[in-house]
C-alpha cells in the first residue's frame, strides 16, 4: 500500500544511497525544506521521514552523516535498513529517507509472492527468482526503494499479431485492442482500408488481426440474356393447356464490371458498360383458349355422389382440390382389387405414387364425348410400369371396353 506520506516521496527520486546493511527498504516521506538563517552561520536543514509513517521531523544541524541525522530524532534503525539522502536546492536542504526491511507483496501471472526487499523494486523482483521478460509492465518504478508491505504487480506482456498482406508484424503489450495494435506498430489505413476485427476487439496471446487494403478492378464478363414468350392463342386447345411452337434462344452480352476488394475478397461489383454480343430470339407457344365442357353427358359410374357434390354450367365439378389431363384405358372383369375394394364400375385403378387408393375423382374424355364421373382409387393398373397411362376405367364389357380405348382424358381430384 501506498500512504500520504510516501506518495509525497515520489516527487522527487533519491541520488545517493548509503547502506547500513542488507535488506528491503520503506518508502519516507518528506515535507517542504526549510531553511534557518543565522546572523553568523547557516544550519542545515534536514527533513526526516520514515517509510509508512504519516510524520516528518524536521532537523536543523551541522551533522553530516544521515546514520547520525536519523537517530538525532529518535528513529530506530535496524541492520537491514536502508537510508538514503537526496539534497534540495544544491544540497543546503536535504531529505532524509529511511527505508525499514521487510516483505513485499509481488502479483505476478495470477499469484502472489511475498519476497524480502532488497533495496530496489528491480534487485527485489531479481533476487526472489522473479524473471522480468520483455514489455512486462511493473506498478511501481523499478529503480525506487522497495519496503516493508510495498505492493508490486506485474503484468505480463503477449505477443499478438497484425497481418498485412504478406507481411506479418508482432507487437508485444499487457493488453491491447485490435486497432490499438495497428497503431502503435505505425500501420496506417486509407480511407477504405479496414480491419477483420472491430477495432475494439480485445487480442488475447496469439491473437491476429488482418489489414484488409481495399483495391479495385475492371473484369470482363459474358453473360446470358433470357428469351421471352410470345403466346398466341389456340381454340384447339382447352383453356389452361398450351403448345410450344417455336423455342426461345437466349442472347448474350458483354458486361465490364469494377470490383472491390478487401484483401483478397470480392465485397462489390459495380457494372460499368455493355454490349449485346448476340441478340435473344423469342419462345413462342400457344395457350388454349376452348372451354372444357361435357354439359348434358349422362356419366358412365353409378358410384352415390359424396354430399354437396355439384356440377358446374359445363358439367365439371364446381369444387375440386386441382385437376390434371391425362391418358386413360379401360378394363373389365378382375376378381379382386389391390386395394381391398370390392371390383366394380367407379373403383378406377391408378398408380398409387401419384394417387393414392382412397382418393375421390371425377374423369371426362378430353374430347367431351365421354363422362366417367365419379370415381375412387382403387386398384392398381399394369400400365404402372408401362408409364404409358394414368389411369384404368372399370366398364361392365369387354365391349365397351373397346369403344372407350385410349383417349386423353381430365382427371379431377376432389
Amino acid at each position: 500500500m501506498t500512504n500520504h506520506a510516501f506518495q509525497k516521496l515520489n516527487r522527487r527520486k533519491p541520488n545517493s544511497l548509503r547502506r547500513v546493511c542488507t535488506g528491503a527498504a520503506i518508502s519516507v516521506v518528506f515535507a517542504a525544506s526549510l531553511t534557518m538563517t543565522f546572523t553568523s552561520l547557516a544550519a542545515t536543514v534536514y527533513n526526516v521521514g520514515v517509510a509508512g509513517e504519516p510524520k516528518i521531523t524536521e532537523v536543523h544541524t551541522f551533522r553530516k552523516d544521515p546514520v547520525q541525522i536519523v537517530s538525532s530524532v529518535g528513529v530506530p534503525l535496524a541492520a537491514d535498513d536502508r537510508i538514503a539522502v537526496t539534497p534540495i536546492n544544491g544540497g543546503d536542504n536535504s531529505n532524509v529517507v529511511v527505508y525499514k526491511s521487510g516483505k513485499a507483496a509481488v502479483e505476478v501471472d495470477g499469484k502472489e509472492h511475498l519476497v524480502d526487499t532488497e533495496g530496489s523494486v528491480l534487485r527485489t523482483i531479481a533476487n526472489s527468482g522473479i524473471t522480468l521478460e520483455s514489455g512486462d509492465e511493473v506498478s511501481v518504478d523499478l529503480g525506487s526503494l522497495a519496503y516493508d508491505g510495498m505492493e508490486i504487480n506485474i503484468d505480463r506482456a503477449y505477443d499478438v499479431y497484425v497481418e498485412d498482406g504478406d507481411t506479418v508484424y508482432t507487437y508485444r503489450s499487457t493488453a491491447c485492442k485490435a486497432g490499438e495494435a495497428v497503431y502503435a506498430l505505425g500501420l496506417t489505413l486509407g480511407e477504405e482500408d479496414e480491419l477483420d476485427l472491430p477495432p475494439e476487439t480485445d487480442l488475447f496471446e496469439g491473437d491476429t488481426v488482418r489489414i484488409l487494403r481495399c483495391s479495385y478492378a475492371e473484369r470482363t464478363a459474358e453473360e446470358t440474356i433470357d428469351f421471352g414468350t410470345i403466346e398466341i392463342p389456340d381454340r384447339s386447345l382447352f383453356e389452361g393447356q398450351t403448345r410450344v411452337i417455336s423455342r426461345g434462344i437466349p442472347g448474350t452480352r458483354e458486361v465490364v464490371y469494377r470490383d472491390k476488394y478487401l484483401g483478397t475478397t470480392c465485397v462489390e461489383s459495380e457494372p460499368l458498360r455493355e454490349s449485346v454480343t448476340k441478340q435473344p430470339i423469342d419462345a413462342v407457344k400457344a395457350v388454349g383458349t376452348r372451354v372444357f365442357s361435357v354439359a348434358g353427358k349422362t356419366p358412365y359410374s353409378n358410384l352415390p355422389l359424396p354430399d354437396g357434390f355439384e356440377l358446374d354450367e359445363n358439367g365439371v365439378p364446381a369444387h375440386y382440390k386441382s385437376y390434371f389431363d391425362g391418358v386413360a384405358t379401360a378394363y373389365y372383369g378382375d376378381q379382386y382389387t389391390a386395394s381391398g375394394m370390392p371390383p366394380g364400375v367407379g373403383h378406377v385403378a391408378v398408380d398409387p405414387k401419384v394417387i393414392p387408393y382412397g382418393t375421390e375423382l371425377w374423369v371426362a374424355s378430353l374430347d367431351g364425348q365421354y363422362v366417367y364421373g365419379y370415381a375412387i382409387a382403387a386398384d392398381t393398373g399394369g400400365f404402372v410400369k408401362g408409364g404409358w397411362a394414368d389411369m384404368d376405367l372399370f366398364m361392365n364389357t369387354e365391349d365397351e371396353c373397346w369403344d372407350f380405348g385410349i383417349r386423353g382424358v381430365r382427371i379431377y381430384i376432389l
